[in-house]
């Protein structure tokens, strides 16, 4: 995932907050959105793929709680900071409950929110490379089974082209030479 592909919601009816907070992300290179109320950043958040939610606590339509609650049911992964001028324990343990990323009281900092977008972003990525491995892993563990099969069926057109995948696994670095050696062998001994 490069930054261009992540996707960041600025929700604040501040216009200036919000378009101060969308210019210093566009400029580090994000996508952003934004929304002028906690309504319309719901309805974003249906519409838009979202990676980041940035947004106000107390807004005209829905309140940051809300935003939050509507972005973590919508995708777990998506991380939600919330902002507000006004910070008390009980509203930041009500959203650290709900599952928001970070909690960040006005007036802020523009690197405060740069580097929350970096971590949000480190995240995300983390998150995806890990999918992608399971993904990887589930689909050799599937080929492992159908290799299986294969050296069962001594059919060596068959056995050649899994020898191939085996090769092209090992390339992937999804398979280590120990473990193309061990499935090789049991191929060929299995065909022959």
């Amino acid at each position: 995932m490069e930054k261009r592909d992540f996707n960041i919601l600025v929700a604040d009816d501040d216009e200036i907050v919000r378009e101060v907070v969308a210019s210093l992300l566009f400029q580090e290179g994000y996508r952003v959105v934004t929304a002028s109320d906690g309504l319309d950043a719901i309805r974003l958040l249906r519409v838009e793929t979202v990676h980041f939610v940035i947004t106000d606590l107390r807004m005209p339509g829905a309140d940051g709680i809300e935003v939050l609650r509507h972005a973590v049911r919508s995708n777990a992964d998506t991380a939600v900071v919330i902002l507000t001028a006004y910070g008390s324990l009980d509203t930041t343990l009500e959203a650290m409950k709900e599952g928001a990323f970070y909690y960040l009281t006005k007036p802020f900092r523009g690197q405060e929110i740069v580097l929350l977008s970096e971590r949000a972003f480190q995240r995300a990525v983390l998150l995806s490379d890990n999918r992608e491995l399971r993904e990887h892993l589930k689909d050799t563990y599937r080929d492992i089974e159908i290799i299986k099969d294969v050296a069962r069926s001594r059919n060596g057109d068959i056995t050649t082209h899994w020898l191939e995948r085996l090769e092209r696994l090992k390339n992937m670095s999804l398979l280590t030479e120990q473990e193309a050696d061990i499935l090789r062998g049991r191929l060929i001994r299995d065909d022959g």
